[in-house]
């Protein structure tokens, strides 16, 4: 029998918690470790619908890379967003695992998938923020134009759109930081990188990699760790072949473009 507590005990040996920013909350967030486990739904968020999902498909365990209590919770109710999944989680037996800075900074999680994603070569570590651990640059198969490099984010992470700020020079070498990662762009340029990938970037993010040359180019925060949620899958089916491991298929970007 597999449980709850051996999934979280391979998922922590991939993405140790010692990995995480000290203000993160990573972990078994809701649930039973002794539980059973015989099919694992995975996804970027565990939003009502992953939930709901996840009952459908008889699934005990929902992997999720952001967490689904962040901030304090006094309360679970229907009242929010929080209160209703953990109720409906609860309600069904479903237990809740969330992998966030910790599988942004491990070896093979989100850095690196967004790192594959866009095909990216010669991948090493940006070397940012507490642990040293955070982010990814390695080279494109070939020198791109900045608008031409858009694109080809816009194309390989299945983005409704991107924003980017034009450096005015070739690229060759890319930095990623899957979601808000704008402020790593000293990080970035000290690795050498002609253009960032990120998500969720500022205006004046945006005014200052301009000044500096730098081609930032903002994916959205779900199409850059969107990826994640395979990994996740794929990995406990290698660790757990007689489990099920899927990535939700209901589970897609809340922001729209028109």
């Amino acid at each position: 029998m597999t449980t709850v507590s051996d999934v979280l005990d391979f998922l922590e040996g991939f993405a140790p918690p010692e990995l995480a920013e000290s203000w993160d909350n990573v972990g078994l967030l809701c649930g039973d470790r002794a539980a059973e486990v015989t099919s694992v739904l995975c996804a970027l968020d565990a939003t009502e619908d992953v939930i709901e999902e996840a009952i459908e498909r008889g699934a005990q365990l929902v992997v999720a890379h952001h967490p689904a209590i962040f901030t304090s919770v006094s309360r679970v109710t229907t009242d929010n967003a929080t209160g209703r999944v953990l109720r409906l989680a609860i309600c069904h037996r479903i237990s809740i695992i969330c992998m966030h800075t910790n599988a942004d900074c491990a070896v093979g999680g989100v850095n690196d998938a967004l790192a594959s994603a866009l095909f990216l070569t010669d991948v090493i570590n940006m070397e940012a923020r507490e642990n040293r651990m955070l982010g990814r640059v390695g080279d494109l198969p070939h020198e791109m134009q900045p608008r031409e490099f858009a694109l080809f984010v816009k194309e390989c992470l299945r983005a409704g759109g991107v924003r980017f700020c034009d450096c005015g020079k070739p690229i060759r070498r890319v930095a990623v930081g899957g979601g808000a990662c704008g402020k790593l762009m000293d990080s970035a340029l000290a690795k050498g990188a002609d253009a960032f990938v990120i998500g969720d970037c500022s205006y004046d993010l945006m005014q200052r990699a301009q000044s500096l040359g730098l081609t930032l180019v903002d994916a959205g925060h779900f199409p850059t760790e969107n990826p994640i949620a395979a990994v996740f899958a794929d990995r406990i089916v290698e660790a757990f072949p007689h489990l099920i491991s899927v990535v939700s298929e209901r589970h897609a970007d809340c922001i729209q473009f028109v």
